[in-house]
């Protein structure tokens, strides 16, 4: 203890304090945010590291010296390379109203260090408990009445969290690393967090989670809509202030976009896997003494899954568990047992890609005793989780309502909102698709010439022959005029296509006067109302396909679009090309 003291009072006086700096990043575009300022001992073969170095300060009464050196050494180091960046500066709140800080955290000693003071956030541990929280609350008001930021770091590991947070009013609060190690695989520490984002949200708060260490970890926190990230698996702290690894702002991106996606599922025929989440899972081979334990405190688990090797086995309801327990000898009796001697695979198990309505029926049509049984999903055989029954009717009902308000009231067909749910479902998902966009090439002129009642009817008849030839349950929509559009879970749609052309140029004849049948043109006003000669309405087909290209942002998919949309108008008559 003597030489720790001794070394302690060595780096104080030779400054051997080295600031290293994390980026806290968005969770939306990978952007980097601002930078914790860490530090970091310099002195060779000195094992103790800086936390126990500061709880050493506090012993020596060398608090402040030891935080004015990390600090003035951060913000010295926090050059031009990074203006525009925030800066989080740890703060013990026992020193916060120390007047040397008030006089260290001047507007004018900020800007000797090229320093703007609404780019430094106070990050206040809630692990170090404060010791006059009535001095402590009104050095708070101080700074912010000089419109500082403040922030709590490791919300979620002390016990006065809440009361912290109500009392500071925190401009940015940070999820300690506990809570989300491990977030993708913990459903408790889920929940948590997100009723950690809907309070910042409707508070006006930053979230960050701390300690992100895996790409689970991290595809959850996105799909949980925090704002920003921190952690090892995104950077580690560092001495000079890098980008972001491009990849990982790529990754950002993606699950981002996939998370929109998710959102934005298509409403119109949903796949019952969209709607499927993993449910509490057990082996068969574990004691029902244990699956009670584990169940029992958690009013969320209302059922549970025995799983082998991928498979689900069985089903059962923790009403079904209680009863078996119950009565004067059931504990004693049933325990101490496998759950494999009581389970049975009489449940309904469907298919990952099964549409919800299908689904809804098959549901519906079980005995009145499993009626509201969860459904098992599965997918290519393997178990993918289940479904309530609660959550297949709201999605029936929603895609009524959707259908009811959302579809073109010309055709019936799904408009521009359903239209661009299956797009974002189908780019940013896993399985293979196909998208054709249809163009009725002169429309607009031939709504001039023969008017919009004909309009209206070939409008008509395309939207029936685009519906007669989605036989393999393709997706058609309206987007408007003379623009339609399929989307096909599938890459090959070259016959499709051929199909669709062939029944179009036979049937448009009757659409026109047999005089401009025998001319093969019609007059009408062109855009600038100067008559001019028009060829017969053709139909020009652009499709775009993830057989060799997938696409990780829509702007990249749609520039596609355009290109392809662009290079059809070139070509005459029927035609179609996909890429």
């Amino acid at each position: 203890m003597k030489d720790e003291k001794q070394m302690l009072n060595k780096i104080i006086e030779s400054e051997s304090i080295t600031p290293v700096y994390q980026p806290i990043v968005s969770l939306e575009d990978g952007s980097i945010f601002g930078y914790e300022a860490l530090s970091r001992i310099s002195v060779k073969d000195f094992e103790i590291d800086i936390g126990r170095l500061f709880r050493l300060a506090d012993t020596m009464n060398k608090s402040w010296e030891l935080e004015v050196l990390c600090r003035t050494k951060a913000l010295k180091n926090f050059t031009q390379s990074s203006l525009g960046k925030k800066l989080f500066l740890n703060v013990n709140p026992n020193v916060i109203n120390d007047d040397k800080f008030k006089e260290g955290f001047t507007k004018t000693r900020l800007r000797e260090y090229g320093l703007d003071f609404d780019n430094v956030i106070f990050e206040i541990t809630e692990r170090i408990s404060i010791l006059d929280n009535k001095i402590f609350l009104n050095s708070i008001d101080h700074y912010r009445k000089q419109k500082y930021r403040i922030a709590i770091d490791d919300v979620g590991a002390g016990y006065s969290g809440l009361n912290t947070i109500t009392a500071i009013r925190p401009n940015i609060i940070k999820l300690d690393i506990n809570l989300i190690k491990d977030i993708d695989k913990d459903e408790t520490k889920l929940f948590l967090c997100r009723a950690m984002v809907d309070f910042c949200k409707n508070s006006g708060i930053l979230l960050v989670a701390e300690g992100i260490e895996t790409e689970e970890e991290l595809k959850t926190l996105i799909q949980l809509n925090v704002d920003f990230g921190q952690g090892y698996f995104l950077e580690i702290p560092r001495q000079t202030f890098l980008d972001m690894d491009p990849e990982k702002t790529e990754m950002i991106k993606l699950f981002h976009s996939k998370k929109y996606a998710e959102k934005t599922k298509s409403s119109i025929y949903p796949k019952i896997g969209h709607l499927a989440k993993r449910g509490s899972c057990f082996h068969p081979d574990e004691v029902i003494n244990t699956i009670y334990e584990k169940i029992g405190s958690s009013p969320m688990i209302t059922d549970f899954v025995v799983v082998e090797d991928e498979t689900a086995l069985g089903l059962m309801s923790k009403a079904e568990l209680n009863e078996m327990l119950g009565g004067r000898y059931g504990y004693n009796l049933h325990a101490g047992r496998n759950i494999r001697q009581y389970i049975s695979d009489d449940f309904l198990r469907v298919n990952y890609n099964m549409s919800v309505d299908q689904v809804a029926r098959l549901a519906m049509q079980r005995d009145s005793d499993e009626l509201y049984d969860p459904v098992v999903v599965e997918q290519d055989g393997k178990y993918a989780g289940i479904v309530t029954v609660k959550d297949l009717l709201d999605s029936c009902a929603k895609m009524e309502i959707d259908i009811a308000m959302h579809s073109n009231p010309l055709t019936g067909l799904p408009g521009n909102l359903l239209i661009e749910k299956e797009i974002y479902n189908r780019v940013f998902g896993e399985q293979p698709y196909c998208i054709l966009y249809y163009d009725i090439d002169n429309f607009q002129a031939y709504n001039n010439a023969y008017g919009f009642q004909n309009g209206d009817k070939l409008l008509g008849f395309t939207a029936e022959l685009l519906k007669k030839h989605a036989v393999k349950n393709e997706f058609i929509g309206h987007i408007g005029g003379g623009s339609f559009i399929s989307v096909c879970d599938y890459h090959e749609c070259e016959d499709f296509c051929k199909a669709i052309i062939e029944e179009f140029s036979s049937n448009i004849h009757s659409f026109y006067r047999d005089e401009d049948v025998k001319k093969s043109y019609f007059a009408s006003k062109n855009s600038h109302g100067v008559t001019d000669n028009f060829s017969l309405t053709t139909i020009s087909i652009t499709g775009i396909s993830n057989k060799s290209k997938s696409y990780h942002n829509i702007d990249d998919f749609s520039n596609d679009i355009k290109r392809l949309k662009k290079k059809s108008k070139k070509h005459q008559g029927n035609y179609f090309e996909i890429i």
